[in-house]
């Protein structure tokens, strides 16, 4: 019910950085609510990042001119505790503070008293981050129901919002939400570890989910094996959906209904990652169903490799993302002769790469698309992110990517997902080798 990850002094250091930026203003933050059905609890991530408490219904408020921070937990006989351990609740405000590091536990009724004479109050406005979701998915969703004249489930933290302005129409509420997440785009050294660890667990199930594709294997078969590694590797599941596509599958490059069998002479592209102690990481690769590139997939597929090897290259603290790509792209068309295209339309793929502006794709770190852009300024240590360039041939429905997280160095940048491979003569070895799927029963047939 409260993590062990994180040392108290790092939760108390973030919770500082919060207060300095709201300035003489309050904060508050809502924990997620206890989900419906059997789902096990995710703890919003920007409510865990602040103190690490894997508690429904929890309150942080952060106050601003006195240095002071509350949690309000409720009370025990509101909780289902199903072990020996210590109970994090209201009740026990002693083991609370021990565990947590705040300045005081209270009930969430408390909460009302402490924000009678607020007139700032920074808060987040929509859901934050909870099972399987991200900035991308939360933005998503909201504009679904924003565009569905009968929804009415504006969601947790809007609900919140409103009530406060009933409460108190005297106070100013502002959004929280850039403020932490420009906060998440610097990981420190224990969070680098657990994506580390997140990105070896991928890197596994990818490993495994290439020895066990031959044709006749199901799409979702693939994932399952994804899955299984995650867990069996201390995962609680996965962060987002995986991706196996293959064949025109592949063209829809999110998607994920994993329910088709995998066919002779296609490509499938496999996309996954775990949810490992709230991190997580992202990791591409795509290989033959059959064991062997033709040469018309080896020509495309080596191509996005090596511009993405390329990529990781030129990588290094000071740089810009446009930098960086506009010199791939340059270095890139320089390699064109290498590479013999079957067709006019393969040929043309490279030059979409060279016009796309998406290949230093998205943040990682407590969820897939993790916080803010970090194309927005010069990289430095400690920003993690994924290296994901892509290639697009509409006219044949081809769709091809690889992809790795890694993390800016001092002198560099360090793929942690490199347990991979990455080259194609390492990935059709690899392919020959054993499989967990060897051992299960023909899948049965129609029925007759």
């Amino acid at each position: 019910m409260c993590q062990s990850d994180f040392s108290l002094e790092e939760f108390r250091s973030r919770r500082q950085k919060v207060r300095a930026a709201i300035g003489g203003a309050t904060a508050l933050i809502a924990g997620a609510p206890t989900p419906n059905g059997m789902l096990a609890f995710r703890q919003f991530n920007d409510f865990y990042y602040l103190c690490g408490v894997e508690v429904p219904h929890a309150y942080l408020l952060m106050e601003g001119p006195s240095g002071r921070t509350t949690l309000f937990l409720p009370q025990a006989r509101h909780l289902v505790h199903d072990s020996d351990a210590p109970m994090l609740c209201a009740d026990d405000p002693a083991y609370a503070l021990q565990a947590t590091g705040v300045d005081a536990v209270e009930p969430p009724a408390a909460l009302e008293r402490h924000l009678a004479g607020v007139r700032t109050l920074y808060t987040f406005i929509r859901d934050g981050e909870g099972h399987r979701t991200c900035v991308r998915s939360i933005d998503d969703a909201w504009k679904q129901v924003c565009a569905d004249p009968w929804a009415d489930q504006p969601g947790r933290s809007a609900y919140i919002c409103s009530k406060l302005k009933a409460r108190f129409p005297q106070m100013e509420i502002r959004e929280l939400q850039p403020i932490i997440y420009e906060m998440r785009m610097d990981k420190s050294p224990r969070e680098v570890a657990l994506i580390r660890r997140a990105s070896q667990l991928a890197a596994f199930g990818l490993i495994e989910a290439m020895r066990a594709t031959r044709p006749g294997v199901m799409e979702y078969q693939l994932a399952a094996l994804l899955h299984y590694h995650y867990r069996a590797g201390g995962a609680t599941d996965e962060s987002y959906p995986a991706i196996v596509g293959g064949g025109r599958n592949a063209f829809h490059g999110h998607y994920h209904a994993n329910r088709s069998p995998l066919n002779a002479g296609d490509l499938v592209l496999v996309d996954g990652a775990p949810d490992y102690h709230n991190y997580t990481s992202d990791i591409t690769r795509m290989w033959p169903v059959s064991g062997r590139y033709t040469p018309a997939q080896r020509a495309l597929y080596g191509f996005v490799t090596a511009y993405h090897k390329t990529l990781l290259s030129a990588i290094r603290p000071g740089r810009t993302c446009s930098q960086i790509e506009e010199e791939a792209a340059e270095i890139m068309r320089g390699r064109l002769h290498e590479f013999e295209f079957a067709s006019a339309s393969h040929a043309s793929g490279p030059q979409w790469m060279f016009n796309f502006k998406n290949h230093l794709a998205h943040s990682v770190g407590l969820s897939v698309h993790d916080g803010l852009s970090h194309k927005d300024v010069p990289l430095r240590p400690g920003v993690v992110f994924s290296v994901d360039p892509q290639m697009k041939i509409e006219a044949d429905r081809l769709y091809l990517r690889v992809e790795d997280t890694g993390v800016v160095t001092e002198n560099g940048f360090d793929v942690l997902t490199k347990d991979a491979p990455l080259e194609l003569d390492a990935i059709e070895a690899l392919m020959q080798g054993p499989s967990l799927l060897d051992s299960f029963p023909p899948m049965p047939g129609p029925r007759a």
